[in-house]
């Protein structure tokens, strides 16, 4: 026990001054560093998120889904192809919800998805899809 007490009493008595200026820097600029690049990992993955829900809400789809499948040329994205030939990215919510052989319908400027199965509907609501709907020009009404 005796080491694990100056090991603590060394951190704890660790004084950021007394470093080497070289060493100062280095650790400033890690930080400074760290600081960015986490502000800059949040805010482009708003962006992301919102280009993609517009994206989403303009699009209208209706078939049957004939496959689901991950698409290997667009890394390995989920996909739905529907028995018109068009193809439909498959959404978290939606991937998990739907099987081959139940339809989705889609209309353009709507968030809804329904999602027709043989013995029952659903219906899912897309801004659960996404985590920053708040802040989607749609919801500012």
């Amino acid at each position: 026990m005796p080491s694990f007490e100056k090991t603590l009493t060394e951190i704890l008595d660790f004084d950021f001054m007394k470093l080497n200026p070289i060493y100062q820097g280095f650790f400033a600029m890690l930080f400074f560093a760290i600081f960015v690049s986490t502000c800059s990992y949040y805010s482009n993955d708003a962006k992301i998120s919102r280009d993609a829900y517009i994206q989403m809400f303009d699009k209208s789809f209706s078939g049957l889904i004939v496959k689901k499948y991950l698409d290997k040329d667009n890394r390995m994205s989920p996909m739905f192809q529907l028995n018109n030939s068009s193809e439909v990215y498959g959404y978290a919510i939606l991937w998990e919800k739907a099987k081959t052989g139940d339809s989705l319908i889609k209309k353009a400027n709507s968030r809804f998805v329904k999602i027709l199965k043989k013995d029952t509907t659903l219906v899912i609501d897309m801004n659960t899809a996404f985590k920053y709907h708040d802040t989607f020009p749609e919801n500012e009404k």
